[in-house]
């Protein structure tokens, strides 16, 4: 694949571009022992971010009844002695439990695979800039400039990043494919 072409990319403050967003546990006497799960089930089923390096910020699982939740967002982990300014695309409907949080895009095109290649983006922005000491809270995220592929209108090009990852995701699969098809034992029968 051929190198991106940044020169005509578009320079956008974060808060321009996205809302947080201020989900909060629903059930009232909370307890993390009781009311979480390290593994997901029947009944612990809504991923909780928190401050987790890897696993995609998921670190506990909830009650959907118990916590508000988003989906089609950006999870940025504020908190973590390795895991501070992660950044990672929240796709499905997921919580927050404490040391991160949710923005969601306020502009319209965002697909799975945009909102994939946003929080790469993002990561690359902010992962260095923060730290254990000076944490990744929303008030200096949202005033960070985050550079994207624009459209005619100067939007930010989601249909560009769609592509961009679709053509990615295909080539990976494939070699993964190869490689998993050298290290497989054949099956005996």
């Amino acid at each position: 694949m051929k190198k991106i072409d940044t020169i005509n990319w578009g320079w956008f403050p974060v808060e321009n571009l996205f809302e947080r967003l201020k989900l909060k546990t629903i059930k009232k006497n909370f307890n993390k022992r009781l009311d979480t799960s390290l593994e997901k089930t029947d009944e612990f089923s809504l991923p909780l971010i928190n401050a987790k390096d890897g696993n995609n910020g998921i670190m506990y699982y909830g009650r959907k009844e118990d916590f508000e939740s988003a989906s089609m967002c950006i999870d940025i982990v504020q908190n973590g002695a390795i895991a501070t300014g992660n950044v990672y695309a929240q796709i499905e409907e997921t919580g927050v439990l404490w040391d991160a949080y949710l923005i969601k895009p306020t502009f319209e095109g965002v697909t799975p695979y945009s909102l994939l290649y946003m929080a790469r983006v993002m990561q690359n922005m902010i992962k260095e800039k923060f730290s254990y000491d000076d944490k990744a809270v929303w008030d200096k995220v949202k005033k960070q400039y985050l550079a994207l592929p624009i459209d005619g209108k100067h939007q930010p090009d989601c249909a560009f990043m769609d592509a961009y990852m679709r053509r990615l995701s295909v080539r990976v699969k494939k070699n993964l494919d190869i490689l998993l098809s050298t290290i497989t034992p054949p099956i005996k029968e």
